[in-house]
């Protein structure tokens, strides 16, 4: 497993807060591109099943605390996030833009809505990947085709 240096992370992490700072005076980036930005920080932290931070994460946990820092209160599921109505669905994951939560299958029940990430354009997605057990960046590739359920816009850009 490949662990950022921890000197990085700090600058990362306090860089990432000055940028946050400066967004809520003078916004450079939407909410959902901020978010993105949130989650990107946590990138190396290790995935564990049930959390939301700040020692670890799930796929669901990672997005409630990315969203939290604009006072949006997502839900500890990716199931029940991507069920809910107050959020725009997007079909295909061409009409995504950064911010918006990507939806996965990659379990094979009944449960279309697995596992979730946070896009952040390029064909990249950030999530918490519980077969790599860290918070990583991940390419939008064949095999995550195979498994795209959905998108959701928590927010809109403008």
């Amino acid at each position: 497993m490949k662990t950022t240096p921890l000197f990085i992370r700090i600058v990362g992490g306090l860089l990432l807060g000055a940028l946050i700072l400066v967004s809520c005076a003078m916004p450079l980036y939407t909410r959902g591109e901020s978010a993105a930005m949130v989650a990107l920080g946590h990138r190396g932290k290790p995935y564990i099943f049930g959390k939301a931070g700040p020692e670890g994460y799930d796929c669901s946990g990672l997005t409630k605390v990315a969203y939290a820092t604009h006072g949006i209160d997502l839900i500890h599921s990716a199931k029940y996030i991507a069920y809910d109505d107050q959020y725009e669905t997007i079909e295909t994951a061409s009409a995504m833009i950064p911010g918006d939560l990507i939806f996965f299958d990659t379990v094979a029940d009944s449960d279309r809505y697995d596992h979730v990430g946070i896009w952040l354009g390029m064909n990249r997605f950030v999530h918490a990947s519980s077969s790599e057990m860290v918070i990583m960046v991940s390419e939008y590739d064949d095999h995550w085709r195979e498994r795209f359920s959905l998108g959701k816009r928590i927010v809109n850009p403008y």
